[in-house]
């Protein structure tokens, strides 16, 4: 897949487009069925297949004061849609001259004029133009009126819940990180360079890589997980992660340590990426460190049996996910 930064820059090439429109944060399984047609259609017709995204969202954009915490930042869904199939994902500055858009403009000079789309695919609650005036109705009358196709795919449901950004979102501020995958298809992670922490995990013989919480990225809510960690030698790795703050030592910003299971290899400033498996337990606040250590330790004895369960479920994956732990699931 090619990224493409501005829709003035996507090569002459990419002709006979097919284009799913979205913001895709996320790129859940209602994007992916939405993506996948693209694909499929182009495929079929001998074109080319590609997602436009606004970059910064929408919402980030227009309302700063109630900032937005993404599921997926651009390098994110760069990756899945790729992992997809997609030919294109072309990211488009959001600006003023863009925003003051009609909804009839930004089909005449955005999709006819500049990409020549053949097609076009969106979710059914997908709006456009200034101040979101434009729906998909709006869409399907232009299409007709100008000459593409329009595909509108309804709100997708699995195992009976339904499939949107903002559940996902409160499934992972709870803790469910394992119901979040199901909607997702893919285990949620997040990457970050390892940096130094307190050291107060190496004083108890249990050191933890330290990695630096993003603001603008959403992280499941306080709690401790059993984590898959991609991107370090030695194979598939797994590990014990405190999201949250470290209450027992008083200190009370956000922090995300991991302690990386039969791993004693210095990180410092590598990049690691932490996948969510399942939630171990809250976090609590402890009367001395060594109440902490016993606790870590119990942690760690769980981590183990989950492990076996998990190799159990996930047989003939382990490459996959040692690759990186994204790896859309197959089911």
């Amino acid at each position: 897949m090619e990224l493409i930064n501005g829709i003035d820059r996507l090569p002459e090439k990419a002709r006979q487009l097919y284009l799913a429109l979205g913001n895709f944060d996320g790129v859940h399984r209602g994007h992916q069925h939405i993506i996948k047609k693209t694909i499929d259609h182009a495929s079929r017709d001998k074109g080319v297949s590609a997602a436009l995204i606004l970059d910064p969202h929408p919402l980030i954009a227009l309302r700063p004061d109630q900032p937005l915490t993404l599921l997926t930042d651009i390098a994110d869904r760069a990756e899945i849609m790729a992992e997809l199939g997609l030919d294109y994902m072309i990211v488009q500055p959001f600006s003023q001259d863009f925003f003051s858009l009609t909804p009839e403009q930004f089909i005449r000079q955005i999709l006819v004029d500049r990409l020549k789309v053949k097609g076009v695919f969106i979710g059914g609650d997908y709006s456009f133009g200034r101040f979101g005036s434009g729906s998909s109705d709006t869409l399907c009358y232009w299409g007709e009126v100008l000459g593409f196709s329009v595909d509108v795919s309804q709100m997708l449901e699995y195992k009976g819940k339904e499939v949107s950004s903002s559940i996902i979102r409160s499934l992972l501020l709870s803790g469910d990180v394992k119901e979040a995958a199901d909607l997702l298809r893919y285990y949620f992670y997040r990457q970050g360079r390892v940096i130094k922490g307190y050291g107060i995990g190496k004083k108890m013989v249990y050191p933890t890589a330290n990695i630096a919480a993003n603001p603008r990225l959403l992280w499941p809510g306080k709690g401790v997980y059993l984590t898959a960690v991609g991107r370090l030698e030695g194979g598939l790795l797994y590990g014990v992660t405190n999201v949250g703050s470290r209450p027992t030592f008083a200190h009370h910003e956000t922090a995300v340590e991991t302690h990386i299971l039969d791993f004693n290899n210095t990180i410092y400033n590598r990049d690691i990426r932490i996948c969510f498996l399942e939630k171990l337990r809250d976090t609590r606040t402890f009367n001395s460190p060594a109440q902490l250590k016993e606790q870590i330790m119990l942690d760690i004895e769980k981590s183990r049996e989950l492990i076996k369960e998990f190799r159990q479920e996930n047989k003939g994956r382990s490459q996959s996910l040692q690759a990186g732990c994204s790896v859309l699931r197959s089911h």
